[in-house]
C-alpha cells in the first residue's frame, strides 16, 4: 500500500489502514520502548499508548512526513511523558497516602477493567455459538479451520458468525476493535 494513501486512509478513520500501520510498526516501536525502559510490560503499554494517540489525533497527520516519522514523534512524546511520570512518582513516593494511589493520577487498571467488562457484556448478548466463535478465533488465536473443527460447523459459518460479532462490537466501541482486542489478550 502507498504510504501516502495509508496516512490519508488513517486520517479518514479507516480501521484496516490503522491496523496495517500497527502491524508494520509494532516491532520497531516495541523494541524502541524496550531499549529505553528495560521492561517488557512497560514497552507493551507504551506501544499501546502510542497507537491510541495515533488514532485519537489521526486528523492531525501530515502527508508531508512519513508515517514512520510521525509515529516516532508520538512514541518519543509518550516516552517523555512516561519518564516524567516515573520521576514524579519517585519524588512523591514518600507523600503517597496509605491508599497507595497518588491523587490526580489516572487509574489505567480501572479503564482496562471497564473495557473488558463492556466487551464481556456485548459478547454475552450474542448467541452462544457466535460468542464462542469470536473467543476462539480473536481471543485464543485459533484459525477458521480449527474453530470449525472444534465447534462442528463449516468454515463459512465461522466466517459469518465472526463477521456479525465484529459488526456488533464495532458499533458499540468508540476505539478501533483490534485495539480493544489487544487490551483483552
Amino acid at each position: 500500500m502507498n504510504p501516502l494513501s495509508l496516512i490519508a486512509d488513517i486520517k479518514r478513520g479507516d480501521e484496516d489502514a490503522f491496523e496495517q500501520a500497527y502491524l508494520k510498526w509494532r516491532s520497531k516501536g516495541y523494541y524502541y520502548f524496550l531499549r529505553r525502559t528495560a521492561s517488557e510490560e512497560d514497552a507493551k503499554d507504551l506501544l499501546q499508548t502510542t497507537f491510541l494517540k495515533l488514532w485519537q489525533y489521526r486528523h492531525t497527520l501530515n502527508a508531508a512526513y512519513s508515517l514512520d516519522q510521525q509515529l516516532f514523534h508520538i512514541a518519543r512524546t509518550v516516552l517523555i511523558d512516561y519518564i516524567r511520570k516515573a520521576n514524579k512518582q519517585k519524588a512523591n513516593q514518600v507523600s503517597i497516602e496509605s491508599t497507595g494511589e497518588a491523587p490526580g493520577e489516572p487509574n489505567y487498571q480501572s479503564m482496562e477493567f471497564d473495557t473488558k467488562r463492556r466487551m464481556q457484556q456485548i459478547l454475552n448478548e450474542m448467541p452462544q455459538l457466535r460468542k464462542k466463535v469470536f473467543e476462539l478465533h480473536k481471543l485464543e488465536g485459533y484459525s477458521y479451520k480449527e474453530v470449525a473443527a472444534q465447534l462442528g460447523i463449516t468454515e463459512k459459518a465461522v466466517d459469518n458468525h465472526l463477521a456479525k460479532a465484529l459488526k456488533k462490537l464495532r458499533s458499540d466501541f468508540p476505539l478501533p476493535l483490534f485495539l480493544v482486542i489487544l487490551m483483552l489478550r
